[in-house]
């Protein structure tokens, strides 16, 4: 065998071999294995060696202490490598072995022949040697013992390693058998302690199962219908609509919904809402399941329902926006940003996206008040809520914050799009022939960052920096921490 070889040796096996894939039996079990070849072989030595890319592993050995060795000194590093028996008669003047520390100092070796185990694969992993500390020679006879002990060692190994791999099968066989046992078993109790009728049939119609929800309704026992196809349950018409039915929804391959009319044990009929839908065994086979839901209250009060909520529904719409929106410039209000910034916080940290707020000031806004009078100040605020209608994005949300203050919530945009709308209405207010006097604001703008836990922590950044805007001559906007926009 080339050095080549060796050296692709499949590490599964060594890493199992060599390491604890084996439990301590096969030492007892190879251990007469061992002493025999000591004795065929006239040696005091005998023993069994498990190698891996570094070291030399003693499972088995007779008349020898060593535990273990580097795998360069080691001469079953030699025996490994052949296919039959490898025999060094007198190791001090072998060439290859004369200057090795195991040859030169203890236990100086002198004699050395050794037998390579091999895996079922071919895989070579260990040796079958025996030594002496004097030169000898072998008989053909004891060559051939020897050769023969050394399958033998190989074969009750390989033995013991897949003795060991089915007991460690079994065991895993055993484990899946038991979550199986439990599974059912859960799934029982969940379909039984539910409120709603559930049952799964087979290809043929056959009821393989429903649960004790299903049995009350129709006055059986848990098991009484059991293998009974609809034909030996309903009525002939009934039984025939059934079976076409649940046909076209195996055939489908998808749920279906439908409400049906079930006439109960005591002779009263009601509604259930029923939902149909293939499913498939371990062998895949496929199946029927269906789950029903009691609803002869709710169709009982649709109607009534439906009537009420026509009557409602204008007189809901009307609150909702009187709740929600400014009267003012037709904005939202205050109340209904905070409820929005709450959503869109909230949605922001749960998927990682960014999130933005805009902070405006009508800049001496107190000074137009007090000039012109109270309608030239309210005319300024509805033009500049007009100005924000017409200039945020479809997502925005733009609303009146108290007073002269006005704030947009930009989802999904960060501090470079808070920027661009900052520049864009700050064009917009330059641009707009106001009534009395040219009107200037001042914009405070943050975004979403890890150390916010609110949305209001979002606001107060803003609103830091409108005040910094503000403190630098206003007319500019700012964003916090950082750029400065001036007009």
């Amino acid at each position: 065998m080339t050095l080549r070889r060796v050296e692709s040796e499949d590490a599964r096996f060594r890493s199992q071999w060599t390491h604890g894939g084996l439990d301590p039996a096969p030492e007892a079990e190879c251990d007469e294995i061992v002493r025999l070849a000591a004795t065929i072989c006239g040696t005091p030595v005998g023993f069994l060696t498990l190698l891996d890319e570094r070291q030399q592993w003693f499972r088995v050995s007779d008349g020898f202490k060593l535990e273990e060795t580097p795998r360069e000194v080691a001469f079953c590093a030699y025996t490994i490598r052949q296919t039959e028996l490898f025999v060094v008669q007198d190791a001090l003047i072998d060439i290859r072995f004369s200057t090795n520390p195991l040859v030169a100092a203890e236990p100086s070796i002198r004699f050395f022949a050794g037998m390579p185990l091999h895996t079922a694969e071919g895989q070579p992993v260990g040796t079958l040697c025996v030594m002496d500390i004097v030169p000898r020679m072998l008989s053909v006879e004891q060559e051939g013992a020897l050769q023969v002990l050394g399958r033998q060692a190989s074969a009750r190994l390989e033995l013991r390693m897949q003795r060991r791999q089915l007991e460690e099968a079994l065991k895993e066989k055993e484990k899946a058998i038991a979550s199986l046992n439990a599974s059912e078993e859960l799934f029982r109790a969940f379909m039984n302690a539910s409120p709603f009728l559930s049952y799964i049939k087979d290809a043929a119609g056959r009821l393989l199962f429903y649960n004790k929800s299903f049995a009350k309704r129709f006055g059986v026992g848990e098991y009484t219908w059991l293998g009974r196809t609809d034909e030996r349950l309903w009525s002939p018409n009934l039984s025939r609509s059934a079976r076409s039915h649940d046909l076209e929804v195996m055939a489908g391959g998808r749920m279906v919904e439908t409400e049906e009319r079930i006439r109960g044990a005591d002779g009263t009929s009601s509604t259930w809402r029923s939902f149909k839908f293939p499913c498939h065994d371990s062998a895949g086979n496929v199946m029927l399941a269906g789950v029903a839901v009691d609803v002869t209250e709710e169709v009982a009060r649709k109607s009534e329902l439906e009537r009420y909520h026509l009557e409602l529904e204008g007189a809901n719409e009307k609150l909702r926006k009187l709740a929600v929106t400014d009267v003012l410039t037709g904005l939202k209000n205050r109340r209904a940003f905070e409820e929005r910034l709450v959503t869109e916080f909230s949605m922001a940290r749960r998927r990682r996206r960014e999130l933005a707020v805009l902070l405006l000031d009508v800049d001496n806004f107190k000074q137009i008040n007090d000039r012109y009078g109270h309608a030239a100040g309210d005319d300024v605020l509805q033009k500049l809520g007009m100005l924000l209608r017409t200039t945020v994005r479809l997502p925005d949300l733009p609303a009146r914050y108290g007073g002269e203050e006005f704030i947009v919530l930009l989802p999904e945009s960060g501090e470079e799009g808070a920027l661009g709308l900052a520049r864009r209405l700050m064009e917009r207010v330059a641009e707009e022939q106001w009534n009395n006097e040219r009107m200037t604001v001042s914009i405070g703008m943050a975004a979403m960052n890890e150390s916010l836990v609110n949305g209001l922590q979002l606001v107060a950044l803003a609103d830091e920096a409108l005040y910094a805007a503000k403190r630098a001559g206003k007319n500019r906007a700012m964003l916090h921490g950082g750029v400065e926009i001036s007009g």
